[in-house]
């Protein structure tokens, strides 16, 4: 019997630290991936909110000076009509005591804002253009190197260009930035001054 219970073989006890020890290392290492993936996406989606919010800002600093800049173009417009139905019907002598005031606060003010080149430039440059132009005929009247018969339908004819063509296109431009805009929850006030459908300031 003592031979048998001899060569009987024994049964070893498996060790189960080494496995638990492994497990645990295991555990460990996917919490410290699920964290760092935590994190990154996080951080991911944090970053794409901010951008979207610069962006967002971006536009709506855009919209109002797009509108501010149209209002106070429609008003120059306006005084150069007045100014130039005054002078043909009036036709006085000396000009220079009723030269027109033009209103350039926003355009002026333009040149320090990091937004007006994000302007589309043929606004820009349809604008300059307009207060060159005005500007010379005006002042050539006045020193009579123009006749008002010549000058004043000049006046005209470039304030219709503006009203017609650049004022119609930079309303247009302005609606559908506000249309973006309403897109993404961003409420616009009306304008103080209302425009009638065809972007003419009304008076």
């Amino acid at each position: 019997m003592e031979d048998k219970e001899r060569r009987r073989p024994l049964h070893r006890r498996l060790d189960n630290s080494e496995l638990i020890k492994t497990g645990f290392w295991v555990g460990q290492m996917f919490m410290i991936l699920a964290t760092v993936l935590g994190v990154y996406l996080a951080a991911q989606e944090g970053l794409e909110q901010a951008i979207r919010f610069n962006e967002i800002d971006d536009m709506q600093n855009n919209y109002f000076l797009r509108r501010s800049l149209y209002d106070e173009v429609a008003d120059n417009v306006g005084i150069i009509r007045d100014y130039a139905t005054f002078v043909k019907s009036e036709n006085p002598y000396d000009l220079k005591r009723f030269h027109p005031n033009l209103q350039t606060y926003v355009w002026d003010t333009m040149r320090y804002s990091r937004h007006t080149l994000q302007t589309p430039s043929r606004f820009l440059s349809d604008i300059r253009r307009f207060y060159a132009r005005v500007d010379e005929l005006i002042t050539k009247g006045e020193a009579r190197t123009y006749g008002p018969s010549y000058f004043v339908p000049k006046l005209t004819e470039a304030a219709d260009k503006m009203e017609n063509r650049t004022l119609k296109q930079l309303h247009a431009n302005i609606e559908a930035l506000r249309a973006t805009l309403e897109e993404h929850g961003v409420e616009i006030e009306e304008p103080s001054t209302p425009n009638n459908e065809n972007g003419k300031a009304t008076q």
